[in-house]
């Protein structure tokens, strides 16, 4: 009977105390800064998010496999922030394309329209190549052309930036978890 109670006591005060754990958030390094045009003409810099927490993700509009789903993902995710208030105001979505002689400006509206993107708090970002390259590499991110084709060959990582531009975070195409990620958001805003 008294191990029933202990137990009882611990699901009780699980329950009332919060519950889980916080997730731990180690610093992976400072995020790459940058200063790029969003697809609707707006210059977005991470300078200028400092006191937000982002996700940073980069893709090419023709992708053929990894990009759409994930982006996809991430409109989940801004639905989640969405309904707790935070979404365009204290949560972000830098989607920024490695393939800019393609996706012009146009063609980022029509792929932000075809996600159901709120362009108030997802910012779908183009430079140049050589631009685009130097972001990339402040997140060490791999990107390839293939010549042949015209695809791109890349890691498909979502990155975790918090408040101070510090990457805290790297989801990967085996961790894509809208209601994970939307969580892990929240717990940095409110730290």
């Amino acid at each position: 009977m008294a191990a029933i109670s202990v137990v009882l006591l611990g699901v009780i005060g699980y329950i009332f105390l919060g519950g889980e754990k916080e997730p731990d958030f180690p610093m992976l390094g400072p995020a790459g800064a940058f200063t790029l045009p969003s697809a609707d003409g707006e210059q977005v810099s991470m300078e200028e998010s400092l006191g937000k927490v982002k996700l940073v993700y980069f893709f090419f509009g023709n992708c053929p496999d990894v990009c759409p789903p994930t982006s996809h993902m991430l409109s989940r995710v801004q639905d989640r922030l969405a309904e707790e208030g935070v979404f365009g105001k204290d949560a972000f979505i830098y989607q920024i394309t490695i393939d800019p002689e393609r996706d012009t400006p146009e063609n980022l509206l029509k792929y932000a329209n075809n996600m159901g993107a709120d362009l108030n708090g997802w910012k779908f970002l183009r430079g140049t190549v050589e631009e685009t390259k130097t972001v990339a590499d402040g997140y060490n991110l791999f990107y390839m052309k293939d010549e042949e084709t015209g695809l791109f060959s890349h890691l498909n990582l979502v990155f975790l930036v918090d408040q101070q531009n510090q990457i805290r975070r790297m989801y990967n195409g085996d961790s894509l978890d809208d209601e994970l990620i939307a969580k892990e958001m929240m717990a940095l805003i409110k730290s």
